[in-house]
């Protein structure tokens, strides 16, 4: 059994979509013509994601790598400073890592908002 909480939304639901409960007798049919109805919001999800590209992901793992670059220079872990060279060998690193894994995931992205699209 649904609770009193549960069944308000259901009921709130079927009055916003100007229908009404079948076991609910006490509820009048609205006038719309008073009301002025509301837009209806978007579907979650409904933007349409970008189609992946080599250049937006090497310019997201850029500002990843500097990003890194900058954190393991100032916020040293281990105890022990890295050189400025060191840091930027891990960013580097870092950079040839994530354009790949960026474009493979901006990819697995757009293809499935396509799959849904179909149906």
């Amino acid at each position: 059994m649904a609770t009193k909480k549960q069944q308000r939304r259901k009921y709130q639901r079927a009055r916003a979509h100007a229908r009404l409960h079948e076991d609910d007798e006490s509820a009048e049919p609205r006038d719309d013509t008073k009301e002025k109805r509301k837009p209806a919001p978007k579907a979650r999800g409904s933007r349409q994601p970008a189609r992946p590209t080599w250049t937006r992901s090497a310019r997201r793992a850029a500002i990843f790598a500097a990003g890194l670059f900058l954190f393991v220079l100032l916020a040293p872990l281990g105890g022990t400073k890295p050189t400025p060279l060191a840091a930027a060998f891990q960013a580097a690193m870092f950079f040839v890592f994530l354009v790949p894994f960026g474009y493979l995931t901006d990819g697995f992205i757009y293809n499935r908002w396509l799959k849904r699209q179909q149906g």
